[in-house]
């Protein structure tokens, strides 16, 4: 089953779109800097057009306004700024396709907000060509070798007593780990995996390679292959992690940043510097906070223009060119969240990331949400709720928290006017 999903997928990701754009990638870091933001004012200019006249919303956002005074990416500030909330109350108004057409992509947040956008299906391409143009830097090509995932997609079934966490994705080589059930009685299971299955790169939850990493160093073992590198997604990548990931596996952890709903990508170079990639969109620091809008040029089926995602950047000096031969601006740091967790029943750890996922499914109705847990066995899920809402999504909210947290977890909730945010920590 996995791998006939996996053929599904792959004819949604890997058509002509997809290779025509990753060979232009392959030429546009040849460009020279004025031929670099030449191309990324043009792509600019065709998504507002295009959002104008195909979204509701949008054409309600400019109403009034004269999209033909914008001579420069400097102008995009002419435009208003488009909030989280604003996307998640307008949605059905922003997605400019037949949503039975589209590729959705659900989001659940740091802060419980649920979301659904729509790619087409050229978007969808672009963004894994540009995914995997990132890998092929680091000496790795997708679907021609192999490769390790840990992710929070349910593939294990609660009742399953097997010690086999994994599934083969045959499509694209890919072997799918599941990362709810590493605990330090299964670890050994998923090392014995990995020893036999010999993948060259290992991505996903970087959580969930760090446990395997920290298992092996504290036992002193040795695995039996060397990856050619370790792409971590979803999570902040912290010094601790990488440095002990790196020392294990013996390659290099190399970073990227993107977002379920578009946004522009951000991925770290054979240097170890970060590249803000501009031929996939716009990234603007809005001031002393760092605070970043997002334009992404992959997201025609849900536009996001001046976007404000949530997530802080402090940019590099723009008089500064990587050793790489990278043209492209640097990003100096990313501001994420800290490696928080909370613990199955059975006391493997689930990561911020899986965590926010919980939400996903449920149909844009969740303004807020924060889990707190009293004891193994026992989890407060306070909510926010809006006017959409409706008691069957409880139910599917049990249906994740049980999924990922055990059948025995005994799950409690609560519906609260507001939550307060917690501050967010710098990272590099």
């Amino acid at each position: 089953m996995a791998s006939a999903y996996g053929y599904k997928i792959k004819r949604e990701r890997f058509e002509n779109t997809y290779y025509e754009h990753l060979e232009f990638l392959q030429k546009f870091n040849d460009y020279s800097n004025e031929e670099q933001k030449r191309y990324q004012f043009q792509e600019l200019l065709k998504l507002i057009k295009y959002s104008a006249e195909h979204s509701l919303f949008y054409r309600k956002l400019y109403d009034g306004i004269d999209l033909y005074q914008l001579k420069n990416i400097n102008d995009l500030k002419k435009l208003p700024i488009v909030t989280k909330e604003m996307l998640r109350k307008n949605i059905n108004d922003v997605i400019s396709i037949q949503k039975d057409i589209g590729i959705g992509s659900k989001t659940g947040g740091t802060t419980g907000k649920s979301l659904t956008v729509y790619y087409t299906k050229e978007d969808n391409q672009k963004r894994m060509a540009t995914l995997d143009y990132f890998k092929m830097l680091h000496g790795f090509e997708n679907i021609k070798m192999k490769r390790a995932t840990f992710n929070g997609k349910h593939i294990i079934p609660p009742n399953q007593r097997q010690k086999s966490f994994w599934r083969y994705n045959a499509a694209i080589k890919q072997m799918v780990y599941s990362s709810f059930h590493l605990t330090e009685e299964n670890i050994p299971y998923y090392i014995e995996s990995l020893n036999k299955y010999k993948p060259e790169s290992i991505d996903g939850f970087i959580s969930s390679i760090y446990d395997i990493a920290s298992y092996i160093q504290r036992k002193g073992l040795n695995l039996e292959f060397v990856p050619r590198v370790i792409f971590p997604t979803s999570e902040t990548v912290t010094q601790e992690y990488r440095q002990l990931i790196e020392k294990v596996f013996k390659c290099k952890v190399r970073d990227q940043y993107a977002s379920s709903e578009g946004a522009p990508f951000v991925w770290e170079c054979k240097c170890g510097k970060l590249h803000y990639d501009i031929s996939s969109g716009i990234i603007e620091n809005t001031g002393d906070s760092n605070e970043i809008l997002v334009t992404s040029f992959t997201t025609y089926g849900t536009p996001l223009i001046r976007y404000k995602i949530g997530d802080s950047m402090e940019f590099e000096d723009e008089n500064i060119i990587c050793e790489c031969g990278i043209k492209t601006p640097l990003i100096k740091s990313i501001q994420g969240r800290a490696i928080d967790f909370l613990y199955t029943s059975q006391g493997a750890k689930v990561y911020l990331g899986n965590v926010s996922n919980i939400f996903k499914n449920v149909p844009n109705s969740i303004a807020k949400a924060q889990l707190i847990q009293t004891s193994l066995t026992n989890l407060l899920v306070k909510i926010v709720v809006d006017n959409v809402f409706e008691e069957e999504h409880l139910s599917i909210l049990m249906d994740e928290v049980k999924h990922k947290f055990g059948n025995d977890m005994n799950v409690e909730f609560e519906r609260v006017d507001d939550i307060p945010r917690e501050k967010a920590v710098n990272t590099s």
